[in-house]
């Protein structure tokens, strides 16, 4: 009986469907509104925006407080990327093949507004030179001015771009030096075979080059091409793979200190050149960070021989450079390959690992903020907000 009022129960509600008007039927129906498209805008660079490479041939940009994804910069593992001085343009270096990985070459600097990540313009390059994830193939001089591009071809030199004009300016042969390291202004300086640097000076007019004499053993303890500048000061800091910190004012004329140790700063033996001999060395694949509120640098550090400035840091030291101290050391919940820092007065530390993990550390205590899963690659950029400047 149950079954039977079931069944009669669903042809009367068949019946009076089918006896309702058409019009009834459609009104009760939602209206659909047509999706409109938009393009979001973020607001200026932030303090704790920073930006890993990662393994889906892009940089993406996080901001590291909230731990989300404000978007993404479209860039190979031979890309290198800026920010400009007034933060209103992403730069990227970058190399492309008409058919992915052979054909035509096409060397590009890429511009990118800051608010919309939308490309503005691509200006052609000579031919760059080609290093994974190497930061200092490319930068901006402090004023905005001019690119500096590292070309190898297969002899070494610098492109430099009028980046108003959107057009090459020039290019300056460095002859056995590489990398660009921009002075406060009106310049760049490269690091040379024989451990000497090269100094460009250029103001839209000829350059001039001066060479220092060598400063550091290019081949028993040669520096690591990640150098640090201040832009705000033109102030170097360049480290040896024993751990010898060389300060340098750059300029057409450089001021190079005298070298000190990061392992006597730490109150650890100092380490030396023997292939057995064990100690805390700085490694990785890029191993400093330079906080530009405190002047304060940070170390990725391990225990090992000579000759591992490539292993993966299992420590961060903070040092004061001007007292030269040990401020703290950080243990790492994970090694790490790469680290960064924001320039503000409360800085973040941001470490990425084998495993494609970025890990965010409070830099005045040491605490984990967070960890990613960022898919992060070693090399990681913190945009270094100059005082002054609006986004």
């Amino acid at each position: 009986m149950l079954g039977w009022n079931m069944k009669a129960a669903r042809r009367a509600a068949m019946a009076a469907m089918l006896a309702a008007p058409a019009g009834a039927a459609l009104a009760a129906s939602p209206v659909l509104q047509a999706e409109q498209s938009d393009v979001a805008t973020l607001p200026p660079v932030g303090a704790h925006w920073v930006l890993p490479a990662t393994d889906r041939d892009a940089y993406t940009l996080y901001d590291a407080d909230a731990g989300r994804i404000l978007g993404t910069l479209p860039a190979s593992i031979l890309g290198n990327i800026a920010l400009s001085p007034d933060r209103r343009t992403f730069y990227v270096a970058d190399t492309i093949w008409s058919r992915v990985d052979h054909g035509t070459r096409q060397d590009l600097l890429q511009e990118y507004d800051s608010h919309t990540l939308a490309l503005r313009r691509e200006i052609p390059l000579p031919p760059r030179a080609l290093a994974v994830y190497k930061g200092q193939d490319f930068d901006v001089s402090p004023d905005g001015k001019w690119g500096y591009v590292f070309d190898m071809s297969p002899a070494t030199s610098v492109t430099i771009v009028d980046l108003a004009k959107g057009a090459v300016a020039r290019t300056v042969d460095i002859p056995g030096c590489a990398l660009v390291f921009p002075w406060k202004q009106g310049g760049f300086s490269s690091l040379c075979g024989d451990g000497s640097l090269t100094n460009v000076g250029y103001a839209g007019d000829q350059p001039t080059v001066t060479h220092t004499a060598p400063f550091f053993d290019a081949n028993n303890d040669p520096i690591f091409e990640q150098g640090l500048v201040d832009r705000a000061t033109g102030h170097a800091l360049f480290v040896s793979y024993t751990g010898k910190v060389y300060e340098a004012a750059l300029g057409q004329k450089p001021d190079i200190a005298a070298s000190w140790s990061l392992q006597a700063a730490a109150g650890q033996p100092v380490a030396g050149t023997g292939v057995q001999e064990q100690a805390w060395r700085p490694g990785g694949k890029q191993p400093f960070a330079w906080n530009r509120a405190t002047g304060h640098l940070f170390v990725l550090m391990h225990v090992g021989p000579h000759w591992t400035h490539k292993t993966d840091g299992t420590e961060i030291w903070e040092f004061d450079p001007t007292r030269h101290a040990l401020v703290r050391r950080i243990d790492l919940p994970q090694p790490a390959r790469g680290i960064a820092v924001s320039g503000d007065a409360a800085p973040l530390l941001y470490a990425t690992s084998p495993d494609g993990t970025m890990t965010v550390i409070d830099a005045r205590t040491g605490t984990v903020r967070r960890t990613v899963e960022a898919h992060a690659q070693s090399m990681i950029v913190a945009p270094d907000l100059l005082p002054g400047r609006n986004g």
